[in-house]
């Protein structure tokens, strides 16, 4: 899976860097290497907005946690360490927390891995250019735009929107699903609940173990759904193998 201006902010509690070079493979590209820290007091801290430009994300829910906890882990070339930039900061009731990369296009690589630790029932709404997304024991609303990257949530018992244009979406004992849109990748959800309109254009597509209903809008790709402790109305299926079973409620293809 993959993905400073120094934070401004009040809550910055600890700063860590540390450089190192190393080489990979056989034609000995040095990559230097870098860790950050960062942490912002979570008292009044209402929602956790999160803008990433690339680089893998992990966003981990802890109930006793304080604090906003931000790790990450840099790997680059030709590439100064100033003009890779990540802040968390408070604004008002919320807090943002954003990695970019300032650099001309040339021969440059930047390989960032972001672990965020949250109070568990904190919101986050995403946003997300490239890098795969991992978001875990998370209680509050999810909100997730994504451009390319793969997206996994485990264990969520909070309202979760997905919209995706790329990659592949695994959600598994995730309570209140809303809404997943995507536009390629297969979908695969597992003791799932909520009432969840899913629109997808094209990629396999598993349900398995829902409570709640299904509304599925489809333009291509195979579909697996078995049981689901609601009604499942798919009302648009353009190609692909369709396998339904073990559905409580109505069951109706348009």
């Amino acid at each position: 899976m993959k993905q400073m201006k120094q934070w401004i902010g009040v809550g910055l509690i600890a700063v860590g860097i540390s450089l190192a070079g190393c080489t990979i493979s056989n034609n000995v590209i040095k990559v230097e290497e870098e860790k950050r820290q960062l942490e912002l007091p979570a008292e009044s801290i209402e929602a956790l907005n999160i803008f990433t430009d690339s680089g893998d994300l992990i966003v981990k829910g802890d109930e006793k946690a304080t604090v906003i906890h931000v790790e990450a882990d840099i790997q680059s070339k030709n590439v100064k360490p100033e003009d890779i930039i990540i802040t968390l900061e408070k604004d008002g009731n919320n807090a943002t927390l954003r990695s970019e990369m300032n650099t001309d296009i040339g021969f440059n690589y930047v390989d960032i891995t972001l672990t965020v630790t949250v109070p568990a029932q904190l919101p986050i709404a995403l946003t997300d250019g490239s890098g795969d997304i991992d978001m875990t024991n998370l209680t509050g609303k999810i909100t997730i735009e994504d451009d390319s990257g793969d997206i996994r949530l485990t264990n969520t018992n909070g309202e979760v929107e997905i919209r995706d244009q790329s990659g592949d979406i695994l959600i598994k004992d995730a309570s209140a699903l809303k809404l997943i849109e995507d536009d390629s990748g297969d979908i695969f959800m597992e003791n799932t609940g909520g009432n969840v309109e899913i629109h997808d254009q094209s990629g396999d597509m598993v349900i398995r173990n829902h409570k709640g209903d299904v509304k599925i809008s489809d333009q291509s790709g195979d579909m697996v759904i078995d049981t689901v402790e609601g009604n499942v109305l798919i009302e648009n299926d353009g190609g692909g193998e369709r396998a339904v079973q073990n559905i409580k409620g109505s069951y109706t293809s348009k």
